[in-house]
């Protein structure tokens, strides 16, 4: 890792000002990486056309895996290579680089470490070939995660794998450049592990798997994770070594939600059987760290007749009538916004009917601290009672089971909603927060030995409270996102990850199977099984077009300031480049600005034109970020949401 010295970069109030001193070398390389299975059958026919597209997006790399399994099929067995010898001669045409994946056992030499001389005769025979068109090798996939390990993980016996291979890959080469293979996540405990087994000397490039959705990478401390490793790798003299992410990223799957829909629409048929025309008002606050993740389809599920959907805001809350927005949705999570939980108490005594979709409600508050961030922290037993509402679980009270999967449904509700195939129950509804007048009606029970509880309800509230309630506890898997938000939250992640010194990262993945609509694993993909775009396609375009590779991130002291995110680096063509975004709101900054913009746009590429007067400038910032090229100095004057 190289040191440098040219403008120098500081911070100043809520957004950067350019000033770029020591600075701190990305790869010699496209730092731009992204996984697809080019060396697979399936999508190896379509690899030609992947590579285009990754072209096309300002990508540089791509991460396949050179199974063992696929070059030998017995022990002893010849190798074959036509699959990978078309793999690296496409990629080679189309100016992409490969990172191969030496992976995984087979079964005449399972667990690989208990067998070297076979693991290390592949390793052989695959880098040997390679050599000089491969240059980075990558030393298993996730050797933390028993699926790909093959029995329970333990890093020292990892480290006896990793530094045979090492050994062997620079007897081959010695400038070939081997990676720690890349972990689930950042497990801390697991890479100290191998530090402490002597892996330090055995591999040149850390890696990890940063995984954090559903939630925004800056929630799940993306940032400030990476630097506890970079601190953890010096305590071993290992500071110095550059960080790849070679998997992270954000599905775009649909839950599984029948079983809700069809809860809250025999909820609402339950508590108001006269009402003919309804209007879901939902929580949808693009700054509010509980993302609503329906669409609109899946939202007009839910009502049990004609009606409209209206997305509001945190704010919008404080004005919600009854009469015309007879229900509210929350997004489905045991969180709730406590700053506004006065304004939903009116709303459920003035009549309207909330509707909470997924475990224990109200079972955290999430506020705003001081500095702007949202934080997260037990709920008081109080709001569920202003609300009426009772439960218990296994922790609360003795007889009560941890989990219950036979799922009921009583029979006034049989034709209304299906009874699920799989779910699963660990808290239950009662009725001992009820006020006279008011009535919880059953619509899941669940039962278990000599134990049945309520999983999900209708309460009529004529009590203080005039409205009603839907409750389900359980609820559908949420991991997934919606693709507009997969395509802010991509350029948002790979800043971060430049901003705490990664040298290159690749996004999981390319092409989304899209088999299954419920599974994750098939929606990872920035385009679709077709190869057409998803809206994460155009934002990576957008950001390595504003951040081309060979541009330099700068250190500075304040990059981030009461929710304002603000990155700048310098382009190979001289000129600076900022990334500007607010990960929890939508607002309007005003700045003073030395120097001209050159250029303007979105997450997605658009131009955005920016009034200005005077050497002054108006942005409009929101969770998708707006680059700015060419000024040296931005200036905040003034703020509001």
């Amino acid at each position: 890792m190289r040191r440098c010295v040219w403008k120098r970069m500081r911070c100043t109030g809520l957004i950067l000002v350019v000033s770029i001193g020591s600075c701190f070398s990305l790869a010699d390389t496209n730092p731009y990486g992204i996984c697809a299975h080019v060396s697979r059958r399936g999508e190896h026919e379509l690899a030609r056309q992947e590579y285009a597209l990754m072209r096309a997006a300002g990508i540089g790399w791509v991460r396949t895996d050179f199974d063992w399994s696929s070059m030998q099929h017995e022990a002893g067995g010849e190798w074959t290579f036509d699959l990978f010898d078309e793999t690296v001669k496409q990629a080679q045409e189309a100016g992409i680089k490969i990172l191969p994946i030496l992976d995984y056992d087979v079964p005449w030499a399972r667990p690989a470490y208990k067998h070297r001389d076979a693991w290390l005769a592949y390793v052989r025979a695959i880098v040997t070939r390679y050599k000089d068109r491969l240059r980075h090798w990558e030393v298993w996939n996730e050797p933390n995660l028993k699926q790909f390990w093959r029995e329970d993980p333990d890093p020292a016996n990892y480290t006896t794998l990793l530094k045979a291979t090492y050994l062997e890959i620079k007897r081959i080469d010695p400038q070939l450049q081997v990676l720690f293979g890349g972990t689930a996540e950042i497990p801390i405990d697991f890479i100290e592990g191998a530090y402490k087994a002597g892996a330090a000397d055995f591999f040149d490039i850390m890696n990890v798997h940063p995984y954090g959705y559903p939630d925004p990478p800056e929630q799940k401390s993306l940032y400030e994770d990476l630097v506890r490793l970079r601190q953890l790798m010096a305590r071993f003299g290992d500071g110095d070594k550059p960080i790849w992410i070679t998997e992270i990223g954000w599905p775009t799957h649909r839950p599984s939600v029948r079983l809700l829909t069809d809860v809250v629409k025999t909820g609402l048929h339950v508590i108001s059987p006269q009402r003919k025309q309804w209007t879901l008002a939902v929580l949808d606050d693009p700054g509010y760290p509980v993302p609503n993740p329906f669409d609109e389809q899946t939202l007009r599920e839910m009502l049990p007749s004609e009606g409209a959907i209206e997305p509001i805001t945190l704010e919008g809350m404080q004005d919600l009538d009854p009469q015309k927005q007879p229900a509210l949705l929350l997004p489905p999570e045991e969180a709730f916004p406590a700053d506004y939980f006065d304004a939903i108490e009116r709303y459920v005594k003035q009549g309207g009917i909330l509707i909470l979709g997924k475990g224990v409600p109200l079972y955290y508050t999430v506020k705003r601290a001081p500095d702007g961030r949202w934080e997260r922290a037990h709920a008081e037993d109080s709001y569920r009672r202003r609300l009426h509402i009772g439960w218990e679980a296994w922790w609360t009270r003795k007889g009560v089971p941890e989990t219950v999967t036979k799922i009921n449904v009583p029979s006034s509700f049989t034709s209304m909603i299906q009874t699920p195939e799989k779910a699963e129950a660990t808290r239950f509804l009662t009725d001992s927060q009820l006020q006279s007048g008011d009535q919880i009606i059953p619509l899941l029970t669940a039962s278990k030995d000599n134990y049945t509880g309520v999983a999900a309800a209708a309460y009529r509230l004529n009590s203080n409270l005039k409205g009603g309630l839907i409750v389900s506890t359980p609820g559908p898997d949420f991991r997934g996102i919606l693709p507009d938000r997969q395509a802010y939250i991509l350029p948002r992640a790979y800043l971060l990850a430049f901003q705490a010194g990664v040298e290159a990262m690749f996004w999981y993945n390319l092409r989304a199977r899209e088999n299954d609509p419920y599974y994750n694993e098939d929606h990872f993909g920035i385009i679709h099984k077709d190869l057409t775009p998803k809206p994460a396609y155009p934002a990576m375009q957008a950001l390595t077009r504003a951040r081309p590779a060979g541009s330099k991130t700068g250190r500075h002291p304040h990059w981030r300031r009461d929710g304002i995110f603000c990155m700048g680096w310098v382009r190979p063509d001289g000129q600076a480049g900022w990334a500007l975004w607010d990960g929890e709101s939508q607002r309007k900054l005003h700045f003073n600005v030395t120097g001209p913009i050159t250029q303007a746009w979105d997450h997605l590429g658009k131009t955005v034109l920016l009034s200005s007067r005077q050497g002054q400038i108006e942005v409009s910032l929101g969770p998708g970020p707006v680059y700015l090229i060419g000024p040296t100095q931005l200036t905040p004057i003034a703020s509001e949401h």
